[in-house]
């Protein structure tokens, strides 16, 4: 049995062993997935590891200018006294495009460690009229090796345009420009829309300023992605290859129906020129640039998008809970056996994809022997092109107060269908309930205390009843005295004050409006306490971050805006519309801005940290008096 035992630990620990030393060894290819005619650019293949031998793949649509040329490289770390080394071996070509349409290049291989690794063919469109010149490989096309024996094929991935809607505006020529494309122009009321912000520039870059986010009328919008840090990507437009940055991804849902109009994000972009005169360039100029460079400012916009939205078909099922796109519905019982008073729940989940967020609880009827308790729902769902993807469950709370086997009808709820486009209705099964006696249960579903004595000796329990009256006073009883009716008119009187107060505690509750306002203050002040905390700590992105907060979360709450509505333009209108002052107005929308643009060029910002709190403490003072 030891022998055994052994045997099976030493095998575990040799296989553990050889996993480990394959993670350790990788080989990998990276080259541009596309580029112009004539464009030199760089082939490399990394290994980690000693490589004994290296065979260099054959190369199609392409010269080779130079190479392979061979660099190492070793890394050691101590952290927490744990040594940690790595070595690797790059092998680089310098290539130069021809006028075919596509370069294509084998395998690639090399033995590590005794170990033969292979990298998948690749494939690099060629842009025939393009205009760039030699790359530094900004977006790669990489091959992952594996061991000969576990080689897998790799998908090779290309870079696609889409055009906006808007005629006015011409993409694929300029140097530089803005685009907001959409994942579709026509839809249906509750239809996701994807829509992405990208810029596109063949020049470079130095920083942004005064940002003006597009405006999403009509539609409940959410922002999904919006990177701290531009990754600037290589991608074809027309027949030019841009270097491209998503800068914001939104998820729109329509609420209205016609055509709706997305108006234009616009910003002004810092762009580096070069001052020398133009020249060809080499390889040499881009690893040792000599240049001189000066900044000049360009303004960017994106075109207006048009949405069609058309409206649900008539003749929804009562059923219908605004759901669109694709879902499944099932239930459970979280106890598969209760007795009576006992409380359990109904678990009913809708999961898939599309508008989940937005779609109303399922109907569920309980037998009338249950008391029932106010439903509560869970999200658990994603972005995706679908929309919301995963699930939302509800959970609706139930005590049965009689035992007895009872029955819990089928639970429907339709939806559209945008596959299909036609409503769908689904179905749960029945649930059937066998329900026990409880521990205060009795026949009849009566509740009878289970502690009961027998009646006593009588002749020492009952006593004679006392004729003199309790209440009563030295003449009359209490009852027919002016103290009485004094009591009795301070009860009255005491009962009217508490049933308004509590009518007044109650309509405060329900006024989610004045609630709102009410605390907006105290809120923005515990954000602005966490903001100085930053300050204190001179932390810039976590300092604006909290004030941006602030300050949005002040002017929704005081203003009573809701989220989706909480534009620049809706915030100006409605300030103006309270007799704010123009400058306190423009004060607050230019630090707004300037808490979003840390996330693009941080650098000086933390200068006016000081400066932009003290602002935001005054701004809020302004409001909190005349609002």
């Amino acid at each position: 049995m030891k022998r055994c035992f052994l045997k099976t630990v030493l095998t575990l620990c040799f296989l553990l062993a050889v996993v480990c030393g394959w993670a350790q060894n990788t080989f990998k290819a990276e080259a541009p997935n596309v580029v112009g005619q004539g464009e030199r650019f760089l082939l490399k293949y990394t290994a980690s590891g000693e490589v004994a031998s290296f065979n260099r793949p054959s190369i199609t649509g392409a010269d080779v200018i130079a190479g392979p040329s061979t660099s190492t490289s070793r890394y050691t770390s101590i952290i927490n006294g744990k040594r940690t080394s790595s070595y690797n071996v790059t092998y680089t070509f310098v290539l130069e495009a021809s006028d075919q349409e596509s370069i294509t290049i084998s395998s690639a291989s090399a033995e590590i460690d005794g170990t033969v690794y292979t990298t998948q063919p690749m494939t690099i469109e060629v842009v025939k009229g393009s205009q760039q010149q030699y790359s530094q490989n900004t977006q790669q096309s990489s091959s992952q090796a594996q061991p000969q024996s576990q080689s897998q094929p790799q998908p090779q991935s290309s870079a696609s345009a889409q055009y906006d809607n808007d005629p006015g505006i011409s993409y694929g020529k300029a140097d530089l420009f803005l685009r907001m494309s959409l994942s579709k122009t026509k839809v249906i009321k509750g239809e996701p829309v994807v829509a992405t912000l990208k810029i596109y520039t063949r020049s470079n870059i130095a920083g942004f300023e005064d940002i003006k986010w597009p405006v999403f009328n009509g539609f409940w919008s959410q922002e999904t992605d919006a990177p701290q840090n531009l990754n600037f990507v290589r991608e074809k437009v027309g027949e030019q290859i841009y270097n491209s940055a998503l800068i914001r991804r939104y998820i729109l849902m329509p609420q209205q129906t016609g055509e709706l109009t997305i108006d234009p994000a616009e910003m002004l972009c810092q762009v580096q020129v070069m001052d020398s005169p133009q020249r060809s360039r080499s390889i040499l100029d881009d690893l040792f640039d000599m240049d001189s460079y000066s900044v000049v400012k360009k303004r960017l916009s994106t075109g207006r998008l048009r949405v069609h939205v058309s409206d649900l078909p008539a003749g929804a099922p009562s059923s219908f809970g605004g759901g669109v796109g694709r879902l499944s519905m099932t239930s459970r019982l979280t106890k598969d056996s209760l007795n009576a008073n006992e409380a359990a729940s109904l678990i009913v989940e809708l999961s898939g994809g599309g508008n989940l967020n937005l779609i109303e609880s399922p109907i569920v009827e309980l037998p009338p022997d249950f008391e029932r308790y106010d439903a509560k729902s869970t999200n658990n769902f994603s972005v995706s092109n679908e929309g919301y993807t995963g699930k939302k469950i509800i959970e609706y709370p139930f005590i049965p107060r009689g035992e007895g086997v009872y029955t819990i009808p089928p639970v429907q709820y339709t939806y559209f269908d945008l596959s299909k486009r036609q409503y769908r209705t689904l179905t749960t099964d029945t649930i059937t309930i066998k329900v026990g006696k409880g521990s205060n249960a009795n026949t009849g579903g009566m509740y009878i205390p289970s502690a009961q004595k027998s009646v006593g000796n009588l002749g020492e329990d009952i006593r004679y009843i006392k004729t003199a009256a309790p209440f009563a006073t030295k003449n009359n009883f209490l009852s027919f005295s002016w103290l009485y009716y004094i009591i009795v008119a301070v009860l009255i009187a005491l009962f009217f004050v508490v049933r308004k107060l509590m009518a007044n505690k109650m309509a405060l509750r329900k006024d989610v409006v004045r609630t709102r306002n009410r605390k907006a203050n105290k809120v923005a002040r515990q954000r602005l306490k966490l903001a100085q905390t930053y300050l204190g700590q001179s932390k810039v992105q976590e300092f604006y971050e909290e004030l941006h907060k602030a300050l949005l979360g002040y002017t929704a709450d005081k203003l009573s805006i809701q989220q989706s509505d909480l534009q620049r333009d809706v915030i100006q209108e409605t300030l103006l519309s309270k007799s704010i002052a123009q400058d306190d107005v423009a004060a607050l929308i230019s630090l707004l801005d300037d808490c979003e643009m840390v996330r693009y060029s941080p650098e000086g910002a933390a200068g006016a940290m000081d400066a932009q709190y003290n602002k935001a403490v005054e701004l809020i003072s302004i409001f909190e008096n005349k609002l």
